[in-house]
């Protein structure tokens, strides 16, 4: 009496991409906005629009991330084309990818169609005064410390 019990296949694993590495064209604009979707990754990106290009460590360092911390945040904004990093020895350098960064702003203008033209303000929204917005900082209050800048 040897009963055997049919033998299952192993089920190859499910893997579930996110929006950013998703190979679909309209998973670009959504994968950029995915990278941008948390507020130490715009810190991130807050400090390395004020230099050229900056070691990892330093920005690290300047924002009290931990090193994995950063290197993941860093992976996230590579992967959505909005930071480049480099290796100079046991040194790794990041910059803003200015030129992709550009290239999806002008598709989100196209997506919203109408850039040009004034919004339809809401009566249940409050008008916010874009000179307003701008002179704010993304981070909140903070002590400021420079960045050195690598040339």
């Amino acid at each position: 009496m040897n009963a055997r019990l049919p033998v299952e296949q192993p089920r190859p694993h499910r893997h579930v991409l996110p929006l950013a590495l998703s190979p679909l064209p309209e998973a670009d604009l959504a994968g950029y906005f995915e990278g941008l979707g948390n507020p130490t990754r715009l810190r991130i990106v807050e400090r390395l629009a004020q230099v050229k290009e900056a070691r990892v460590s330093d920005v690290a360092l300047l924002l009290g991330i931990s090193q994995p911390r950063m290197s993941w945040h860093l992976r996230l904004l590579r992967r959505a084309r909005i930071v480049t990093t480099k290796r100079e020895g046991r040194e790794v350098l990041c910059r803003l990818d200015r030129e992709s960064i550009a290239a999806r702003l002008a598709n989100f203008s196209q997506l919203l169609g109408g850039a040009g033209e004034p919004a339809q303000e809401s009566d249940h929204e409050p008008s916010i005064d874009p000179a307003q917005s701008t002179s704010q900082p993304l981070s909140g209050p903070r002590r400021e410390r420079s960045l050195p800048e690598v040339i």
